[in-house]
């Protein structure tokens, strides 16, 4: 269980890295080396499971290069984006409301895992919001998850008493 939560951790800091002018991207463009050596002693694990994470996530197409660009899969999108996302303005809130069916339960946890990731604070339960903004990645991933009829999502403010 610690191996898989620390290969999950290299996991994460590779695809930070291939984001643009994060602080993990600027590291392993100008001193690779550096890179690994820091993601070594980080995550305990020995170099040769580092490189093996890589090459999983390439296996697993969870990256991939197409006409010579880095493509990240929509799970390596929705490891990420706690990191890329921006605030929405003021108090504005992004809710999501759901009612899926109990015959899709497999499918409304895959959803309630998603927004635990997305640190989503959950309301009442199946009312969730957040202050980011987790559109683009919710959209798709409801569409992925094949539960848009029962999905609705907002952008709210609450009002003051």
């Amino acid at each position: 269980m610690i191996l898989k939560q620390k290969q999950a951790s290299v996991l994460k800091t590779v695809l930070l890295a291939l984001i643009p002018y994060t602080k993990q991207n600027l590291q392993l463009v100008f001193k690779p080396n550096l890179f690994f050596d820091e993601l070594e002693k980080t995550s305990g694990l020995p170099k040769q499971s580092i490189r093996l994470s890589y090459r999983h996530a390439f296996n697993k197409k969870i990256i991939r290069i197409e006409n010579g660009q880095i493509k990240l899969s929509l799970k390596a999108r929705q490891i990420i984006q706690p990191f890329i996302a921006k605030k929405l303005n003021k108090d504005a809130q992004l809710m999501i409301i759901f009612d899926i069916p109990e015959q899709y339960a497999g499918r409304r946890q895959r959803l309630r895992n998603l927004l635990k990731q997305l640190d989503f604070k959950q309301i009442q339960l199946s009312v969730w919001s957040t202050n980011m903004d987790y559109r683009e990645i919710i959209f798709e991933s409801i569409a992925e998850i094949r539960i848009k009829k029962w999905v609705e999502l907002y952008e709210s403010a609450k009002i003051p008493s």
